[in-house]
């Protein structure tokens, strides 16, 4: 099953059957991938279902916040070590694994397993959340609360992504990719039910959210060797370089598709 509302169902049901797989899903990934990938799906995982619970926030308020409030508890059970991970895919994506062999080995050293124990609470914490979902309050919910989601998010993400333009740092860059990413999972989502509004809008979301966070990863790994200072000897002075070029491009592109995705003050369904 996709992510996606089953748009035969009332919205109601389709809530539950897309966060039951979901969770199926996240259960499965825990119990048969090797820890690293395993967290990593895990999380994964953990965003969709918040997607899934903002969607609807506007008319599911205390169930978004409890829930919310629930998965985000179980991803950090597994952030020990997600952010040394990123920097070295950063550095994965912007060379071959031939260069810059003493940084490599520096940002591989920092990556920490994440323990049997933080495994097993997640697991915990993941069974505590499939025994709810059949008992979720959605009766006043209507595909229009999905609607109006929607709206929000689109809203969110534009605002963001001025206040980005205007303020370029790491943490702006990853509070737009955080409402981007927020954008793809709802399009995602509706776009077997509204076919023609969204229609073109999932991939190049996917691909601005890919762009936002390579963009702040590659910013935090220069930010992490510049306080290093002299260790890395003749390999830091061209890893900046390369990153100055890669930066540059990753910007075009941020600036380019956000026009195109948030050219409207509001997003429209038309007639629904």
């Amino acid at each position: 099953m996709a992510y996606r509302l089953d748009s035969d169902n009332a919205l109601r049901r389709a809530l539950r059957k897309a966060a039951q797989h979901q969770l199926a899903r996240a259960a499965t990934d825990l119990r048969t991938l090797a820890e690293e990938e395993a967290v990593h799906a895990l999380r994964k995982h953990c965003k969709k279902m918040r997607a899934l619970l903002r969607l609807v926030r506007s008319d599911a308020e205390a169930l978004y916040r409890a829930e919310n409030a629930h998965y985000r508890a179980l991803a950090e059970t597994l952030a020990a070590s997600r952010d040394a991970v990123s920097l070295r895919d950063a550095l994965d994506k912007l060379a071959p694994v031939d260069q810059y062999p003493h940084i490599r080995a520096f940002l591989e050293a920092r990556i920490a397993p994440t323990g049997a124990e933080a495994l097993q609470r997640a697991a915990a914490l993941l069974e505590q959340g499939a025994s709810r979902v059949d008992h979720w309050p959605l009766q006043p919910l209507r595909w229009r609360s999905a609607r109006r989601g929607y709206q929000r998010g689109y809203r969110r993400a534009r605002e963001a992504m001025h206040d980005t333009l205007a303020e370029a740092t790491p943490e702006q860059f990853h509070e737009y990719r955080k409402r981007v990413k927020d954008q793809w999972y709802h399009t995602r989502l509706l776009e077997g039910k509204y076919r023609a509004p969204l229609h073109g809008r999932r991939k190049p979301l996917k691909t601005l959210a890919q762009a936002l966070g390579d963009w702040r990863d590659l910013q935090l790994l220069r930010r992490l060797l510049a306080l290093e200072g002299n260790a890395f000897h003749s390999e830091l002075i061209p890893l900046l370089d390369a990153s100055d070029t890669r930066l540059d491009a990753l910007q075009r592109q941020i600036e380019t598709l956000g026009q195109q995705l948030f050219a409207t003050a509001k997003f429209r369904f038309g007639r629904a």
